[in-house]
């Protein structure tokens, strides 16, 4: 069997399909975790452009009746919408001569599953891969900025603007990495906003430069333990830096949840970026709304979402789903070529139980 066969064949059986539509693939490989995906999950949608009606039920007490009175009406609910225009992704990408030989000789030897095996990692990691980190790298920019800028080739740029409602994106009032000020001051702040709209800070999600700045600060150091107050105001002792452990107990006994370190990067042709800014403090909040994964027999439920991310119909398509197709080539230089692509984007449909920190420093 040459390669040309062999990409033929497991084109037919379908496995570049199942790799591309594999939707746990969003949520990354054990030691590349995608931790965006876990809160705007992928869902498929029939329609590229649409508008997007989010409707959150408030919870209001029940009033006291009569056994066989009429049920009593309460208005609480919250009403928003959304414009959603799916944006275009793709990459090319192609196995080199070098490779082709590689995967040739498994060939020869009848190592065919091997091979196999090979192409389908390759196909996994360098193109789907491509694909998934785009996703991630759009859904941060939503939930910390508020927008997602689409660059592209020949300076090609949009934003798409969502829902911002004031005060749940603020900078940092004062500088965390100063002794003088105390970083629970803006934490505590933004905790309380969403308390104030009836939610509850279920997750923070920060990067090691963050939890360093808060471990060297004495006043962090003071709620920790390490540092102690004097009767006078004045700080006594400053040994070392507080641990992750101890900021945790601290922000657990002001009722908020520890810390979750997110320092993943994705490389460009130019170098690496964050996913998540390495300035900003991102507090979420229970929203109530449940995420079902349907994946065959595994089938994991996703709780408190903040939205999704909207994966449409592709080019050429009739149904939604990312696409990958991949072909061998044996003129001079022999190669295999993969191209992926897909329409997509972000949604937020639960803006107020985002509150974010930014420009700390």
């Amino acid at each position: 069997m040459d390669l040309r066969s062999l990409i033929r064949d497991m084109t037919e059986d379908g496995e570049f399909a199942d790799t591309s539509m594999n939707r746990l693939a969003q949520f990354g490989a054990v030691n590349r975790p995608y931790l965006g995906a876990t809160l705007l999950p992928e869902r498929m949608v029939m329609k590229n452009i649409y508008r997007e009606t989010s409707v959150r039920y408030r919870t209001i007490i029940a009033n006291d009746g009569t056994r066989y009175s009429p049920a009593q009406l309460k208005k609480g609910e919250l009403v928003g919408t959304m414009l959603v225009e799916l944006g275009n992704s793709d990459i090319a990408r192609e196995i080199t001569a070098e490779d082709y030989d590689a995967l040739l000789e498994l060939l020869n030897n009848s190592a065919d599953m091997q091979a196999q095996a090979r192409i389908i990692n390759w196909a996994d990691v360098v193109l789907n891969g491509a694909l998934l980190e785009h996703n991630e790298k759009q859904r941060w920019q939503a939930i910390v900025a508020a927008s997602v800028v689409r660059t592209g080739d020949n300076g090609y740029t949009e934003t798409v603007a969502y829902p911002n409602p004031t005060g749940h994106r603020i900078n940092a009032s004062g500088v965390w990495s100063s002794d003088a000020f105390d970083p629970f001051t803006d934490i505590l702040a933004q905790a309380d906003l969403l308390e104030s709209k009836g939610f509850t800070v279920n997750r923070i999600i920060a990067s090691r430069n963050i939890v360093s700045i808060l471990a060297n600060n004495d006043k962090v150091k003071a709620r920790t333990g390490v540092a102690t107050i004097s009767a006078t105001g004045q700080l006594q002792a400053t040994a070392g830096r507080a641990s992750l452990d101890a900021i945790g107990a601290a922000l657990s006994r002001d009722g908020l949840p520890v810390i979750e370190q997110y320092d993943l990067q994705y490389r460009t042709q130019t170098g690496t970026t964050r996913f998540l800014a390495n300035n900003a403090f991102v507090m979420l909040a229970t929203t109530g709304v449940d995420e079902l994964l349907d994946q065959g027999d595994n089938t994991p439920m996703l709780a408190d979402t903040l939205g999704y991310t909207a994966i449409g119909r592709a080019a050429g398509q009739s149904m939604p789903g990312r696409v990958m197709r991949m072909e061998a080539f044996e003129n001079k230089p022999p190669r295999i070529e993969g191209e992926a692509w897909m329409t997509s984007l972000p949604v937020i449909t639960e803006p107020e139980a985002i509150a974010v920190i930014s420009s700390i420093s």
